[in-house]
């Protein structure tokens, strides 16, 4: 949805460019609008295949992205979890040693 408006701007420019070219021709009304149709017709469907291919390729960098920082959260629980154990660890061995 974030694109929808591309694809209009995509056919919009190409059949203007298509006019001009047919008005600077010389061509007939008639000749002139279906050669305008027939390149609103193809700019439609590029535009249409380039904004899926936006799409898929930014909804595939947010799935990286949200992977990503749920994996460094995941770690930095862990690593939150062990520090202590670890800390107890070593206080333990610096108690035994202190006994002895």
């Amino acid at each position: 949805m974030k694109y929808q408006y591309i694809r209009a701007f995509i056919v919009l420019i190409a059949g203007l460019l298509a006019l001009i070219v047919n008005m600077k021709m010389k061509r007939d009304a008639t000749t002139s609008l279906l050669i305008v149709l027939v390149v609103l017709l193809v700019f439609y469907f590029l535009a249409t295949l380039v904004i899926e291919i936006l799409q898929h390729s930014m909804e595939k960098n947010d799935l990286t992205n949200k992977e990503s920082e749920q994996d460094l959260e995941s770690t930095d629980s862990i690593e939150v979890s062990t520090l202590p154990d670890e800390e107890i660890v070593s206080s333990d061995d610096n108690f035994d040693e202190d006994d002895e």
